[in-house]
């Protein structure tokens, strides 16, 4: 989490304590349950698969902690994640769903959509109330 981020959720802390009001805070830790559908789907090559969970979670945050709580309350599910750095793009990579992984000797990796749109990755990417996140294994 950025200082930023920490020091946001402290003034809508602070602030929520001292009024008794809520306020919707730009660092995205603040406000009501979410509900988020997850689903996760290999049609390309066998063992084909598809599996869905729903997760409720306060506070709103990035992607990867949807997948963190999905692991806790789905046993069938796991994901595997690789942490890159570069100038570019830094965060999370999911090199695997349900222990199937992409490669590059086949050309396939995991597709992230939200409502059928482009997701920016599960270390950047929020998601917002009513969002079914779709993993799609995939070629390139």
């Amino acid at each position: 989490m950025h200082t930023l981020s920490c020091m946001s959720l402290l003034a809508c802390f602070v602030f929520h304590a001292l009024t008794g009001q809520s306020v919707t805070c730009p660092c995205c830790m603040c406000g009501p349950n979410i509900t988020v559908i997850i689903n996760v789907e290999n049609s390309l090559k066998p063992p084909r698969f598809k599996s869905t969970v729903k997760l409720e979670m306060k506070p709103q945050r990035e992607l990867i902690y949807f997948l963190q709580e999905a692991v806790a309350i789905d046993p069938h599910f796991h994901f595997t994640a690789e942490y890159n750095a570069t100038p570019n793009a830094t965060g999370y990579d999911v090199m695997s769903m349900n222990k199937l992984a992409g490669n590059a000797e086949d050309k396939t990796y995991w597709e992230i959509l939200d409502n059928g749109n482009p997701a920016a990755g599960v270390s950047m990417y929020v998601p917002t109330d009513g969002s079914v996140i779709s993993f799609n294994f995939t070629t390139y």
